[in-house]
């Protein structure tokens, strides 16, 4: 559930908003049963992830920008003892912070890095019901407040300045310990009236829709769960620069890894690679998570 801002620079020619990232952070997910909800509790966890790739555009860019990130995201998690509408249900909060480092940057193949806080992801609505035959849906809504680092005159920002809601429906099966779960997440956001894009009108920018799909296949033995995990990234409409269509400028990317964790009752520890398989107009490389959920 936690963020790890992979975002792009000013003058490469991308998907979403140039110098924005996608709010939602593909692969944060891995290893989360997310049809299910926990025991009731209280859980705090933190998701570290290092990402290093290059961008991968079907236009002729002179010098492809590379990234490297890392990111620490706190999240703490609320599971009361209560039901709404037949379902369990909880809430949370989250906030990372970043260290994102861009090196050629066009025209004269600078390097530069910036280092800062990410928009906080509140989610006040996660409702899960279980289902005959082992399954688990969960309905849940989140949204990203326009509070993170961000200055208009960098060519790298750690937060997008703009709000972002996100409704997300998760699908678990779980059974013997075995784990088949299906995330689907769909990402709206608001207008940055204060971007210095390409094409902006009156420093106005809104970036296309984007819909992330995550899955994890995992199967537990005692206290060891092994398995693999990955999503797929679409765009679903192309942006928008001073209230003209900026003509395909829709992203897309899919990736792959495995994955190892180790549970206790209270503590659980989660580490998977994902490897970008396929990507365009946006970066697209290796990413390392590790995560650890303590329960109180």
């Amino acid at each position: 559930m936690a963020l790890l801002a992979l975002g792009s620079c000013p003058d490469v020619a991308s998907g979403f908003e140039p110098g924005a990232h996608v709010p939602y952070l593909p692969g944060s997910a891995g290893g989360v049963p997310i049809g299910a909800i926990p025991p009731p509790g209280y859980y705090l966890s933190t998701l570290a992830g290092y990402f290093e790739g290059q961008m991968h555009t079907d236009l002729p860019v002179k010098h492809p920008s590379e990234n490297q990130s890392f990111g620490d995201g706190l999240t703490f998690l609320w599971v009361p003892d209560i039901e709404l509408a037949g379902a369990r249900y909880a809430a949370f909060i989250n906030q990372t912070g970043i260290v994102k480092t861009i090196t050629n940057i066009p025209p004269h193949g600078l390097t530069t890095t910036q280092t800062g806080l990410n928009n906080t992801v509140i989610s006040p609505l996660n409702l899960s019901w279980e289902l005959p035959y082992d399954l688990y849906v969960s309905g849940r809504f989140a949204f990203y407040v326009q509070d993170g680092q961000y200055n208009r005159n960098e060519i790298v920002n750690i937060a997008n300045k703009f709000w972002t809601f996100e409704p997300n429906v998760g699908i678990s099966y779980l059974k013997n310990g075995l784990d088949l779960s299906m995330h689907l997440v769909y990402d709206v956001s608001t207008t940055n009236a204060d971007s210095n894009a390409f094409g902006n009108n009156d420093g106005h920018y809104h970036s296309g829709d984007v819909f992330v799909a995550e899955y994890t296949a995992s199967q537990a033995f005692g206290n060891w769960r092994f398995g693999i995990t990955g999503y797929g990234v679409q765009q679903t409409n192309d942006d928008r620069a001073g209230g003209r269509l900026v003509n395909n400028s829709e992203l897309h990317k899919v990736g792959m890894g495995p994955l190892i964790e180790y549970n206790t009752k209270r503590v659980g520890i989660n580490f998977y690679y994902i490897r970008d398989i396929v990507w365009n107009r946006a970066y697209g490389g290796d990413v390392f998570y590790f995560k650890v959920t303590v329960k109180f």
